[in-house]
């Protein structure tokens, strides 16, 4: 075929249709993001998936230097924690096991690399009281 050939209208009709195809296609994020992206998680799946990460990454992990292991979270430890957290602007005059753990999370005391993280102790809250239905 040379350029002078008219096109078939079949072949006009696949051009059209496979560039109208790629022209409104919507966008492709990588799966396990945690940042929300244009129609994807909303800021409260963000905030879920932050606190598991940094729950699991700081406190709740298989390294030695861990507060505890995975398998050992709990319902109870869970409760416990979020308490902590959620007491965390009050005065304290004595300090529990959880209140000195839960300042390994950004803006803890004890906490590293938190230029530019978000607050790690206001997701894990969010995180386990969700995933195990703590209130207060």
């Amino acid at each position: 075929m040379t350029l002078k050939e008219p096109l078939a209208a079949g072949q006009l009709l696949f051009g059209l249709l496979s560039a109208l195809i790629v022209a409104f296609s919507p966008p492709a994020f990588a799966s396990g993001s945690v940042g929300a992206g244009a129609g994807g998680i909303s800021q409260y799946g963000a905030l879920y998936k932050q606190g598991k990460s940094a729950f699991f990454r700081k406190l709740a992990c298989n390294r030695t230097q861990c507060a505890f292991k995975r398998r050992e979270v709990s319902a109870e430890l869970a409760r416990t924690l979020v308490a902590s957290l959620a007491a965390r602007a009050e005065v304290r005059f004595d300090v529990s096991e959880t209140d000195a753990l839960i300042n390994r999370l950004c803006p803890g005391e004890g906490a590293t690399g938190c230029d530019g993280k978000v607050d790690e102790q206001e997701a894990v809250q969010y995180y386990l009281s969700r995933r195990f239905g703590v209130s207060l």
